[in-house]
């Protein structure tokens, strides 16, 4: 069972209607056999416009990190950089990439 929970919501400080959601998605790999999971991200950006009319953009990665911890410091990032839907693949591609960089200093 897949599960979501808000991470943090912030306001466009460029457009006064416009608030971007991080969630935290949780998936169970096998609840029939351990209770092992695993976690994904989506950023949903919504734009209220004059008049009623709103749009939603969503990107979501499903299967990205083992650890809540690891998703939890990869959202506070992208909360702090303050990343969009459009740039979700590129900044976790970033992120990866910067965490094996890490790993090989420390060998």
């Amino acid at each position: 069972m897949d599960t979501e929970t808000l991470y943090k919501s912030i306001s466009s400080d460029n457009e006064p209607d416009s608030y971007t959601d991080y969630y935290i998605i949780t998936e169970s790999i096998s609840a029939m056999y351990c209770d092992l999971k695993c976690y994904g991200v989506r950023i949903e950006k919504t734009t209220i416009y004059d008049g009623g009319g709103k749009t939603i953009e969503s990107q979501q990665m499903n299967n990205v990190f083992y650890r809540y911890g690891d998703v939890r410091d990869f959202l506070s990032r992208a909360v702090k950089e303050r990343v969009e839907p459009a740039d979700l693949k590129r900044f976790t591609e970033k992120y990866i990439l910067e965490g094996l960089d890490r790993a090989k200093q420390k060998i």
